[in-house]
């Protein structure tokens, strides 16, 4: 690759870079047929492509590692990582979970890359603003749920899960995501209470009633 591109490419610590200004740098280094260019660097491996108009650089002398929690904000926004990875993220269940599912409120939809598919849930708008955080790495930030929320996100948009009772709701907790109980003490009860008041989720009052009994 040219050492000028490669170079301004760098400069862009997240690794992402959309097609306006990807063409900006090549037309500024003396390229004409962007489209033929662009498809060339994809060939030789410095860039991939994440969804259409958004690429990642890729070449084997970025230093930084990629940070596929910031890929997963910029994917499709507004959006918050949340349910499995966010539970992994925490220490939370025992299973490495590779790929990432964020929450956001627009359609849900999932965008497939070499490094791993990025899924989206629709939740409702009025769930989205509160229980979040922003995490930070050497390459930006991102924003992701606080276990609290992540676990409420998990509980509720899971379909294929029967939960009728406080003791159906810990077997879920225990057995079925094998939670690790002490991840969670002294966990913010406000987040759940508010989860309940505006989602009237029976889930939510059986696993606020299960963490009572076993946190």
């Amino acid at each position: 690759m040219n050492i000028a591109i490669e170079k301004t490419l760098q400069q862009y610590k997240t690794h992402i870079i959309d097609h306006a200004t990807l063409s900006s740098i090549l037309v500024n280094n003396g390229y004409t047929g962007i489209n033929d260019k662009i498809n060339k660097l994809k060939r030789k491996g410095y860039i991939e492509t994440l969804k259409r108009g958004l690429y990642l650089h890729t070449s084997p002398f970025v230093q930084n590692p990629i940070s596929k929690e910031i890929i997963a904000n910029t994917m499709l926004s507004p959006s918050y990582i949340s349910f499995d990875y966010a539970l992994y993220y925490y220490g939370l269940i025992p299973e490495s979970v590779f790929d990432i599912t964020s929450a956001t409120t627009k359609r849900s939809k999932s965008f497939k890359s070499n490094n791993g598919t990025y899924s989206f849930k629709q939740i409702k708008k009025e769930l989205f603003p509160f229980g979040l955080t922003i995490e930070s790495t050497k390459n930006g930030n991102f924003i992701i749920a606080l276990k609290e929320k992540a676990l409420c996100d998990k509980v509720y948009y899971t379909k294929d899960i029967q939960i009728t009772s406080k003791k159906s709701m810990i077997r879920f907790l225990l057995d079925d995501l094998r939670i690790d109980v002490d991840e969670l003490e002294g966990y913010d009860r406000n987040i759940f209470i508010k989860y309940f008041e505006i989602s009237k989720s029976k889930k939510i009052k059986f696993l606020i009633q299960a963490l009572e009994d076993i946190v």
